[in-house]
């Protein structure tokens, strides 16, 4: 008897099993023991009070609290209390008059009212409402008398005891789990979808496999609102039929000029439009109105302003930041180091370098981006940049979906158990689970060599540090990365080896005259292959294999889990596509040339552009050089509707999407070296964003000018062509040429004439004039072969041949050093500004002797002359400085002389 009631004093332990247990909650309670009047007059049980009442975490209700609403919170465990309560409830609403089909219908109803209602409310609106639910269960408890008060609870109830499973809670109380798979089992249809899929407090909640720590920065972190998670919760673009539309165009296309930030030089120019001005204008009022006392008329007002400003923008641009996923954060600083060393301009903040900063909030924005400012040294910031934006991008759609997927399969695999779970996934009003686009790329990357994708993807891996684990990496290096020179040469003689070590010597005092830019993209070592396209695939969270079994990789903090980076995927089934131009247009286009039958699969080629997030454009200029047609093609091809729709789950595709408005929303980035007009008319004409757009630029002072690199003593004479349209400044020119320098060149017989030609269709017609005119001359152009064109160097040098035509591409892909040129004619300016002085400083090379009259040819006078017109205003400027450039186009004269 004395063991009997030493052990009737014990707790019981609950049966196994889902089934078993509702059977015994149904026949008796265990647990601890207590009263039973006590226990009817419970309401919430202790363990799980701050989830049922609403509360945020890190706060709790004092024990007198609780205690006014159930007086045994100090002896309750596990979940019976409620149970019992939701079973006493069922069976007084059965009573007044609702049958259980009923109340399930009722209850079902009334959940999917509630969740509508509350599906997009802000989190202001959550948290404010969580302070005031403690009242709330209390009247719905008291108060009880239909299906509506009950239907609250319930949901209230298995909602929160579903986020429980996928959020981490400070809680020291022991949480029974079995007990919450039985309330689950029960109740899954009821859960309030808004705690799991908010995409607006997404980023409160911390999982096992794809949370996100937020980076504390105490200025900004009030205030801030993640622009990655608002990037993906786009619904549509307001409708045309409404006026409401063309003014939010017309509204987009304002823009302004932002007054010199602090932090950047004085030449740098930025320029703001759409929402991203609206953005910045209230951050620096909001700023100003925070900070207005620090300056009440005080002499150095303006140096306040400046500081006022400086600080706005670092606000402006430092509060997206503690949004990027903790796996780039921890790796940036080490990363981006080197950019904040030798390029930082008295940036305090230690996190972006000065272009940087100017950058990031309309990349993080999803603005368009216009950069013409990079250069070699400053291309290393810039793409840091631009790929820690990509790869959050990629991670966080590719973290949502999975998150997506793993709830959506288990509402399917509850949905036997109850029919409810089915109606609120087949939701049609339920725009949660569309979280991507029609195909899986998500992000396109033009590139002009390999050697330059093999650069720019072994930044982006450094940026994953420790957590990238890369497939296919070996076959990437050996198929993009530089070239092994030494192999080539093992087969070599012992006997050559002297001659091949003058020889190396001799190469390599030519490749240093050709510069380190020209080096990096066409050197020996260099992979300069323009014909080259690849998808990789990012997946979050990877699953590392040890030995025989898999094991998820462990988890020290928010967002450090694996990514496994995968090289050579799939177009279909990958996450980033990089490519050349002309090597994604041969992919597009590759069924062209086929039969009538082939037209169909030939178009379908472009669906895995159809849903291109972010299109990055780098090396511009270099594309530009190459053919620029390539590029509009593709970007004339991005967000079209698939024609295949077979593999596609329109249940998951965004809104925008389906409207036909992904390109409003893709974002577009363009990196160059130099503005030029096909740049801005491709810019101009794909740049759709919504969001706004941001254009940086450097003015040229005149000291800064390409003009004053020029080492010879010659005159320098520009001369201005009438021309109306962009149309005809080719033929304007021509005319030109042929009615005013042409015929004194022939009249004269002056040898030693270049003519410099940037444009491959006026070389066309140049060549055919001087052919028409029998004239005596050689080219030199990027088609011509090697034999041919030392051919006509030695010819131009000798005399033999009194005119050379050169090519702008000639020189941007050889770098020729054109020798006996005494007379220079531009015929158009060139595109890259240290090409005006590298051409210039030709004259006279190679002229030291005399020919067969005996005039001494390097004693002779020397010219140049250069044409331009009044659409040339961008090169103009960069070989002459942004003063003199708008008043030689502004200008009444037409000839304007500069001497050295």
């Amino acid at each position: 008897m004395k063991m009997g009631a030493k052990s009737k004093s014990k707790s019981k332990k609950g049966p196994k099993g889902k089934k078993a247990r509702a059977k015994a909650k149904l026949e008796q309670v265990w647990g601890e023991q207590y009263n039973e009047d006590e226990r009817k007059a419970s309401r919430v049980r202790a363990g799980k009070s701050r989830l049922l009442l609403g509360e945020k975490k890190g706060k709790r209700h004092s024990s007198a609290h609780i205690k006014e609403f159930d007086p045994l919170s100090n002896h309750r465990r596990g979940i019976a209390s409620t149970f019992d309560n939701f079973l006493e409830r069922k069976k007084r609403y059965n009573d007044v008059g609702g049958g259980g089909k009923e109340m399930g219908r009722n209850i079902r109803r009334h959940a999917k009212e509630e969740k509508m209602r509350d599906d997009y409310a802000s989190s202001d609106e959550d948290s404010s409402g969580d302070e005031n639910s403690i009242d709330d269960t209390a009247n719905e408890i008291n108060g009880m008398n239909g299906g509506a008060s009950l239907t609250s609870l319930l949901n209230r109830i298995t909602g929160l005891n579903g986020v429980n499973k996928n959020m981490s809670i400070d809680d020291d109380e022991d949480f029974e789990s079995s007990d919450e798979d039985a309330m689950e089992s029960n109740d899954e249809s009821e859960t309030d979808m808004r705690h799991f899929d908010d995409e607006k407090s997404e980023h409160s909640f911390v999982e096992n496999d794809d949370a996100r720590q937020e980076v504390e920065i105490e200025d900004t972190k009030s205030t801030a609102v993640d622009p990655y998670e608002a990037h993906f919760s786009k619904s549509t673009l307001e409708q045309p039929e409404s006026l409401q539309s063309s003014a939010s165009l017309s509204k987009a296309t304002q823009s302004r000029l932002v007054p010199t930030l602090p932090f950047l030089k004085s030449s740098s120019e930025v320029q703001l439009s759409g929402r991203l001005l609206d953005s910045w204008d209230k951050a620096l009022t909001n700023h100003n109105a925070g900070s207005s006392s620090g300056c009440n008329g005080k002499p150095n007002e303006k140096k306040h302003n400046n500081i006022q400003a400086k600080k706005a923008w670092e606000e402006f641009a430092t509060g997206p930041y503690q949004f990027v996923r903790q796996v780039l954060t921890s790796n940036w600083k080490s990363v981006n180091t080197a950019a904040l060393k030798h390029t930082d301009r008295g940036n305090k903040w230690n996190v972006f370098s000065s272009l940087q900063m100017a950058m990031y909030p309309a990349i993080s924005r999803y603005a368009d981006v216009l950069v013409t400012s990079e250069t070699r040294q400053n291309r290393d910031e810039i793409n840091n940049l631009l790929s820690m934006h990509i790869l959050n991008h990629v991670l966080t759609s590719r973290t949502r979906v999975q998150r997506h997927n793993r709830r959506i399969k288990e509402l399917t695999n509850n949905a036997d158990n109850d029919d409810s779970t089915n109606g609120a996934l087949n939701d049609e009003g339920d725009d949660k689970w569309r979280d991507q686009g029609y195909t899986r790329p998500k992000v396109l990357i033009l590139l002009p060599t390999r050697g330059a994708c093999w650069s720019f993807m072994k930044q982006m891996i450094q940026l994953l540090g420790d957590a990238a684990i890369v497939d296919n990496e070996d076959r990437f290096d050996k198929e993009f990365g530089p070239l092994d020179l030494d192999e080539e040469n093992n087969n070599d003689d012992d006997e050559e080896e002297t001659d091949d070590a003058t020889a190396k010597a001799r190469r390599a005092a030519v490749l240093k005259q050709k510069g380190a830019e020209w080096n990096d993209l066409f050197g020996d070592d260099a992979n300069a292959d323009d014909d080259f396209k690849m998808g990789i695939s990012l997946t979050p969270n990877f699953v590392k294999s040890v030995g025989t079994k898999k094991k998820k990789k462990e988890l020290s903090g928010a967002g450090t889990s694996g990514v496994n980076i995968k090289l050579f995927a799939e177009f279909y089934h990958s996450d980033i596509i990089v490519a050349s131009p002309i090597g994604l247009n041969i992919a597009i286009s590759r069924n062209d040339d086929g039969d009538g039958d082939d037209d169909e699969e030939a178009e379908a080629d472009v669906d895995f552009l159809s849903s291109i997030d972010v299109c990055l454009i780098a090396r511009s200029d270099v594309l530009l050089m190459q053919n620029w047609d390539h590029v509009n093609s593709i970007l004339n091809s991005l967000n079209k509707q698939p024609k295949k729709i077979s593999d596609i789950d329109f249940s998951r595709v965004r809104n925008y999407f389906l409207d036909g408005h992904g390109s409003n929303w893709r974002q577009l980035i363009v990196v160059s070296q130099f503005t030029d007009p096909y740049i801005l008319s491709t810019f101009r004409r794909y740049a759709k964003n919504v969001e706004g757009q941001l254009k940086i630029r450097e003015k040229v002072p005149s000291d800064d000018a390409s003009i004053c690199n020029v080492m010879v003593h010659v005159k320098k004479v520009f001369q201005r062509v009438a021309c109306q349209t962009v149309s005809e400044a080719g033929s304007s020119r021509l005319r030109y040429f042929s009615d005013h320098i042409l015929p004194k060149l022939m009249r004269l017989k002056q040898n030693h004439t270049l003519i410099y030609i940037p444009s491959y269709f006026d070389f066309i017609a140049v060549r055919n004039l001087l052919l028409k005119r029998e004239a005596d001359f050689v080219s030199v152009t990027e088609y011509a072969r090697v034999s041919e064109v030392s051919r006509g160097r030695a010819r131009f040098l000798q005399g033999r041949k009194s005119i050379m035509l050169y090519t702008g591409r000639a020189h941007f892909f050889l770098r020729h050093k054109i020798k006996g040129a005494r007379h220079l004619i531009f015929f158009g300016l060139p595109e890259y500004a240290d090409f005006f002085s590298a051409v210039v400083n030709m004259l006279n090379e190679g002229l030291s002797g005399t020919e067969e009259d005996g005039d001494d040819i390097s004693r002779m006078p020397m010219s140049c002359l250069a044409l331009y017109t009044k659409f040339d205003a961008h090169p103009l400027e960069r070989i002459v400085g942004t003063s003199h450039a708008d008043k030689m186009i502004r200008g009444e004269k037409s000839s304007y002389l500069f001497s050295s």
